[in-house]
């Protein structure tokens, strides 16, 4: 069964299908131009983050190493300090020893010759910078000066034991007790430590660890005791309100760890430089990546729109060329037996003699109706042929009152108030026009607005001229429609007439557009429509 299913995926046809559903996959990711920038752009900036977050524990861990480094020296000084202090401690205890045997022999060579008192004992060690000397002999003993020994608790040797030295910090005293020689007894000797034991101490470990407090950058140095030693050093951090430190423990010898706090104002300083520089650059990453995403997102939207209008544009162009064939067919077919009716009618009529009143009325009504057919026919074929227009120098405000003069008669008697404003033009008031399409054009604007006021109102004509364009806005009352249905006006066939055919708004608007101008109509409120022509010069 397994071979037999790799067969099948081995197969060219299983190979097609799966690139087949690959390319549907990809096709389904395809994105708007401006969202892919914009996660382009995103990715940039998690990507400067992470760099930016490489680059802030590379410095961590290099402030860290130092640390660990500087605390090794430490630990290595520490301990060739406690090594010279332990040397040095030697050396004293060794010099005060000779110093004191020195001093018992001579003491015990002077008193076999003739015994010291207590005064000259006190005057002695005086001289000789001792503390106290006391001297047993035959169980006398003479001290100078009387009770130096203090609290030390000793008892009398025998003879003939060895010497004996020893220290004590409390007292801060070195004594040293030898047999004599000369005669049987012990001489007891009693030296001050202080001087000695504050050189010991400046050259000790304590005194080190001060001094390393007091270095600029490191916060503390202390030893501290461990149960066992660790196998390597532990760095830590250590965050408080006021600073921050890092601490590193290095185990010592002798269960000792070496705690060492190092100041982190530089590595703080540090991050805050980087994270600074971070913002900085992630702020100028996503304001260009908003700004280029924003000018991707309306670049998209005026190709989209341009495609819109482009794809209306051809659909408009196709449906009226289809609409135009149609229409030069239905034309073509129809004239013909509406002119061989109008003749027989013309004929019939001519020869009315032998009518009756009703075949003459019925006659009458019959040419009419082939005139209204002819009419149809003719708007027909003028909105189907192509428009090339024939452009001549003409003044559009002589124009306008021609056509409006063939509709005053008609105004007056239906109390229509006909108004023709005209500014000057700043370059004269002659335009390169057809007059024969742009007569048809504001011909059936006024037609239009004779029509629809049978009971009488205002038709207002405003021309107004700019430095590179004209401008003509025809206002009328009488508007049936809603304002928001005002746009169905110059589509074809549209018509609120009872006899209309609703291609003489559609005709102006083709004929404007044929001399690079633009139609609009509007209705600012009920009842009122606003018609705007507008006409550039170089037309």
């Amino acid at each position: 069964m397994v071979a037999i299913k790799n067969q099948i995926s081995n197969r060219p046809g299983h190979r097609i299908s799966g690139k087949r559903q690959t390319k549907r996959f990809f096709r389904r990711l395809q994105l708007p131009l401006w969202l892919a920038n914009l996660i382009l752009f995103s990715i940039m900036i998690l990507v400067v983050l992470l760099y930016f977050l490489i680059q802030t524990d590379r410095e961590r861990q290099l402030f860290y190493r130092h640390s660990q480094e500087h605390t090794e020296l430490l630990a290595q000084v520490i301990q060739l300090n406690a090594d010279n202090a332990m040397a040095a401690g030697e050396v004293v205890k060794k010099v005060a020893h000779t110093f004191m045997l020195n001093s018992a022999r001579f003491i015990d060579y002077l008193d076999a010759i003739e015994p010291f008192s207590s005064s000259e004992l006190s005057a002695l060690a005086q001289e000789s910078g001792l503390r106290g000397i006391s001297i047993y002999n035959n169980q006398q003993e003479v001290s100078g000066p009387r009770l130096w020994e203090g609290k030390i608790k000793h008892n009398v040797p025998k003879l003939n034991e060895n010497i004996q030295f020893s220290h004590n910090p409390d007292l801060h005293l070195f004594t040293l007790t030898y047999p004599r020689t000369e005669s049987q007894g012990e001489i007891r000797l009693g030296l001050d430590a202080r001087q000695l034991e504050a050189l010991q101490n400046q050259v000790g470990l304590e005194q080190l660890l001060i001094t390393l407090n007091n270095i600029s950058g490191i916060s503390y140095v202390h030893l501290i005791p461990s149960s066992k030693s660790a196998a390597t050093p532990l760095t830590r951090k250590i965050t408080n309100d006021k600073n921050s430190t890092i601490e590193v423990r290095l185990p010592m010898p002798n269960h000792k760890t070496l705690c060492t706090g190092f100041k982190s104002d530089s590595l703080v300083a540090r991050e805050k430089d980087l994270w600074r520089d971070f913002t900085i650059f992630a702020l100028l990453i996503g304001a260009l990546g908003g700004f280029f995403s924003w000018l991707l997102y309306r670049y998209q939207l005026s190709i989209l729109a341009q495609a819109r209008r482009a794809q209306q544009r051809l659909s408009k162009e196709r449906e009226d060329a289809v609409l135009g064939r149609a229409a030069a067919a239905v034309a073509h077919e129809i004239r013909n037996p509406l002119n061989a009716i109008d003749i027989g009618l013309q004929r019939l009529e001519l020869e009315e003699s032998g009518l009756g009143d009703e075949y003459i009325a019925l006659t009458s009504a019959m040419r009419n109706a082939v005139g209204r057919a002819n009419s149809i026919v003719g708007d027909l074929r003028r909105f189907a042929q192509p428009l090339s227009p024939q452009l001549v120098n003409i003044e559009i405000k002589s124009l306008l009152e021609e056509i409006i003069a063939l509709y005053q008669t008609r105004a007056d008697s239906a109390r229509i108030e006909i108004f023709l404003n005209s500014s000057l033009s700043p370059t004269g008031n002659h335009i390169r026009l057809d007059p024969i399409l742009m007569g048809q054009a504001l011909d059936n604007i006024c037609k239009n607005a004779i029509e629809a006021l049978p009971e009488g109102g205002f038709f207002k004509i405003n021309l107004k001229y700019t430095k590179n364009d004209c401008w003509i806005t025809f206002a009328n009352t009488g508007f049936k429609l809603a304002p928001n249905e005002v746009k169905k006006i110059t589509e074809p066939w549209f018509t609120t007439k009872t006899r209309g055919t609703g291609l003489g708004l559609a005709l102006v608007e083709r004929i404007i557009k044929a001399h690079n101008g633009r139609f609009e109509v509007a209705s600012p409120e009920p009842g009122i429509l606003l018609q705007h022509i507008f006409l550039p010069y170089n037309s």
